[in-house]
């Protein structure tokens, strides 16, 4: 298998995404609490 070498923004929210997903969550509930979690980090500056 190839190393997953991209650190960018969007790639690190889309490889979270698909790991929620696999986990159970529906596509809709993994989208609402990535961005839930970036406000929330956003807001811990």
């Amino acid at each position: 298998m190839k190393a997953q070498n991209d650190l960018s923004v969007w790639s690190i929210i889309e490889r979270l995404q698909r790991r929620l997903e696999r986990q159970g969550m529906t596509p809709k509930a993994a989208d609402r609490a990535v961005a839930i979690a970036l406000r929330s980090l956003a807001m811990a500056r």
